[in-house]
């Protein structure tokens, strides 16, 4: 079984009870070491493994992420205008996949040796964690209309760090416009030089 979130560093009582509930014996956390230091690390649940597997690099995007900080929207609008938003993030998600076949491949490895249920995470639970279910889910075989349907959940209206569960009205999901994905899935089913 496999779960999705946002990271656990600011877990509260309520949500590590959830979580304990979910009987999960792997924690895979994708962020780097940038991120840790920024957010913290996550909260440790009573007899599970925590793997700390990033699925970036420090410095990637690190310059982006200074002028959203310091709210520089005037160079943000220009970096970001006429489709060059959608083109990064296509590029982001195919270099999380093709970059990092290593992890994902210990990924698949450790699921294959009893280590689930697993929970995957990123910041957000939405681009790093999205796409590694997606990768783990494509190599198990499953319909890919349904992964498609499972990573758009990522469009969800939610707050940075709430927890969203299934059921829950005020956080219904919003449409999402799926080419980023596509253009993913088609890059993560070829090899990774084509």
């Amino acid at each position: 079984m496999l779960f999705r979130s946002g990271h656990l560093a600011h877990a509260t009582e309520a949500d590590t009870a959830y979580l304990d509930s979910l009987g999960l014996h792997t924690v895979f956390d994708f962020r780097n070491a940038a991120d840790i230091k920024l957010e913290g690390p996550d909260v440790t649940l009573r007899g599970v493994r925590n793997v700390n597997l990033p699925l970036s690099d420090p410095a990637d995007g690190a310059g982006f992420w200074r002028m959203v900080r310091e709210g520089d929207l005037k160079t943000l609008r220009e970096l970001l205008a006429e489709g060059r938003a959608e083109k990064r993030m296509i590029g982001s998600y195919r270099s999380i996949i093709t970059t990092r076949l290593v992890e994902h491949g210990r990924i698949l490895r450790d699921m294959a040796e009893d280590s689930s249920p697993v929970l995957m995470h990123c910041s957000a639970g939405k681009d790093r964690a999205g796409l590694s279910i997606a990768v783990t889910l494509l190599a198990l075989g499953v319909d890919q209309e349904a992964i498609e349907a499972d990573y758009l959940e990522s469009a969800a209206a939610h707050r940075r760090y709430k927890i969203w569960r299934k059921g829950d009205p005020g956080t219904a999901p919003t449409p999402c416009r799926p080419r980023s994905w596509r253009c993913c899935c088609r890059c993560s089913t070829r090899a990774p030089n084509t």
